[in-house]
């Protein structure tokens, strides 16, 4: 198992022009899809508190990577993954997703993975700073780590993480994703939920 360690890596994705695109699918996205989990069986907000009118929640029926000109946030999410592990061309499968908060919301502590015996070779999660004005953080078991423009920051999906209170009067907007590698994908993802996962 990997340590728990988080990494951050600058990127050149034009994260303005990102940010425009996500305000402009937001409404059409939660109008679209329900807040649920990927089998309706429950209410989901992934425990961001974000709550059920959140991008967020519904994470689990649209992937980010499907929308057009999204290739080099694949480009930098492999190359975030091979930095972090070490490896180099393996398959991978990655959900991605946006979230969007508004003036008083914050990310509330969760994790992506219970399971403390997966490292970061067979799930790693991360997200991507799309729209952040340098006054919030996000939290990794306690740790902050401040949030910049264009950044991607990388870490295993059992680390529990979170972010200050928004108090801009703008959107913060942020891409996240989960990372599984394909022996992983195979072993742990039920069949239903395979299709909204991409291949890179």
């Amino acid at each position: 198992m990997n340590q728990t360690k988080v990494i951050c890596i600058p990127t050149d994705i034009d994260v303005g022009k990102l940010g425009k695109k996500i305000l402009r699918n937001e409404p059409k996205v939660i109008k679209k899809y329900p807040a649920k989990n990927w089998n309706l069986s429950s209410d989901f907000d992934g425990d961001t508190g974000l709550g059920y009118n959140s991008l967020t929640s519904r994470s689990c029926h649209f992937n980010l990577l499907d929308w057009w000109g999204t290739g080099k946030i694949r480009k930098w999410i492999r190359k975030g993954y091979e930095e972090y592990n070490d490896i180099k061309d393996t398959p991978l499968y990655v959900q991605c997703w946006a979230n969007v908060m508004r003036y008083g919301e914050q990310i509330k502590s969760h994790r992506h993975s219970e399971s403390l015996d997966v490292g970061g070779d067979r799930f790693l999660s991360g997200h991507l700073n799309v729209q952040v004005d340098g006054s919030t953080s996000t939290y990794y078991e306690g740790n902050p780590v401040l949030n910049k423009n264009g950044q991607m920051t990388f870490f295993p999906g059992y680390v529990f993480h979170w972010t200050d209170r928004y108090e801009g009067h703008s959107e913060r907007i942020t891409v996240a994703f989960d990372i599984y590698n394909k022996e992983f994908f195979e072993y742990d993802m039920v069949e239903g939920a395979k299709k909204h996962w991409i291949r890179i």
